[in-house]
């Protein structure tokens, strides 16, 4: 009697996901035991840590997505477009907005989405970073503000369309406020005839310093060159208000302004709230060590939608891309183990250090508690996130656009594009700017 082969579906393609569905693969290879899905809302593989890049028009939409089914077939696995609409955990099956997908082993890395903290005027006009579509309208949005800056009499006016304020101090808020910051110093001021000394980019941070989960030294200096490169970093402050011509730090400071990039915080995905078990006080799904749901141990949490306590630091881990590479990993490890009659292995993961780009050619590096940045820092930056891409095609293109960038001036060109999400609509990109975003702070 011939056994079916035990489905596995992977829902959400992020790097947890992606990495669970490729070490399924390649683990099972050869075997007729499980069949692979994978699920995701878009049909393709986003590299997040370079949309501050593509923001500041540095690098575009091919150089950071690869198709899920490319992979899909030199992996061997299946891939099915839809978004999660519901977990039936007890029948085993996920509802889509198309079809029903039965499992006997679930992976859940959905993500998280912006955390606006329950304010209602932050997630009204915030412009936020969790999509290349949402860093094309930023990039869009940029450059429209400088169209219109030129053709502004009134100086007042003119301020308010080029002051910048980012949201949020950590490596998001900071790489994206110094890739603009780049993009504005070395391209659009070079082709707008605008007074540079009229240009105000702020970033603001809720605490007392900026990267927080950096070494000190490291994280002032990172502060320093900001601050060198005449970006205001406003610590201890938080936008309590924002409205389509201003934003408000504190209750009671206001900065008139057009533009607010909100990049101050992540909860897990709204539909992670439908599944019957306990969550953290963040939202988070509870999960063991083995990164299963204790109620339902055939069904594993990943990413940032799961809540998995480091032990030895008596806190849950952050939500951070190599974290969620690991766990994606042993998440598929655990379940190879099962279907082989081999005990399951807790995740545990072990901080090497961190790395953040500041543009200009300068990283800021803390690797295995060794220190160091500027030009080298920037190197090892490239390097680490090069070896990440998931595609040689991608690789090979970012890796020449870099240097043609050393040569020749960054796209200016205004393009538009239009996302699923609720958080980019056509009037958030409009020509006339009637109603600028807000993002909220920090």
């Amino acid at each position: 009697m011939n056994r079916q082969p035990a489905q596995i579906v992977v829902l959400g393609g992020g790097f947890g996901g992606l990495y669970a569905a490729m070490t399924l693969q390649r683990e099972l290879a050869g075997s007729d035991t499980a069949q692979i899905t994978l699920v995701d809302r878009r049909n393709y593989f986003t590299f997040t840590p370079f949309l501050p890049e593509v923001a500041a028009g540095t690098l575009g939409r091919a150089h950071v997505t690869y198709p899920f089914r490319f992979l899909a077939q030199k992996e061997q696995f299946c891939f099915i477009q839809g978004a999660v609409q519901d977990f039936d955990l007890v029948k085993r099956t996920v509802r889509t907005e198309t079809t029903v997908i039965p499992y006997d082993y679930l992976i859940v890395s959905l993500g998280g989405a912006p955390s606006f903290f329950g304010n209602p005027q932050i997630a009204a006009h915030a412009l936020t970073l969790n999509s290349v579509d949402n860093a094309l309208a930023i990039r869009n949005h940029i450059i429209k503000l400088f169209e219109q800056a030129v053709v502004e009499t009134n100086p007042v006016r003119r301020r308010q369309l080029l002051t910048l304020v980012v949201a949020g101090a950590g490596p998001c808020g900071v790489e994206v406020v110094a890739e603009l910051d780049h993009l504005i110093r070395t391209a659009l001021l070079k082709y707008y005839p605008v007074d540079p000394s009229e240009i105000r980019i702020l970033l603001v941070s809720k605490g007392d310093r900026i990267l927080p989960h950096f070494a000190g030294q490291l994280a002032e200096t990172g502060q320093k060159e900001l601050i060198k490169r005449g970006i205001e970093v406003r610590l201890n402050t938080q936008v309590t208000w924002a409205s389509e011509e201003y934003v408000e730090f504190d209750g009671y400071e206001r900065i008139s302004t057009r533009t607010l990039i909100w990049a101050a915080g992540v909860t897990p995905n709204p539909v992670l709230a439908q599944l019957p078990t306990p969550k953290s006080q963040q939202g988070g799904i509870v999960v063991d060590e083995f990164l299963k749901l204790p109620e339902f141990p055939e069904v594993y949490v990943i990413g940032d939608g799961a809540s998995v306590l480091d032990r030895r630091r008596g806190q849950p881990y952050p939500a951070l891309a190599p974290v969620a590479i690991r766990q994606g990993i042993r998440a598929a490890g655990n379940i190879v183990n099962a279907l082989q009659g081999r005990v399951g292995e807790p995740f545990r993961f072990d901080f090497t250090g961190n790395i953040v780009g500041l543009g200009r050619g300068m990283a800021l590096v803390n690797l295995l508690g060794i220190k160091f940045h500027g030009r080298l820092g920037w190197w090892f930056y490239r390097m680490a996130h090069l070896q990440r891409l998931v595609s040689f095609r991608n690789k090979a293109s970012l890796t020449l656009t870099l240097a043609l960038n050393a040569i020749f001036d960054r796209d200016i060109s205004c393009e538009t594009w239009f996302d699923s999400d609720p958080s980019l609509t056509a009037e958030r990109v409009s020509p006339a700017l009637s109603d600028s975003r807000a993002p909220i702070t920090s």
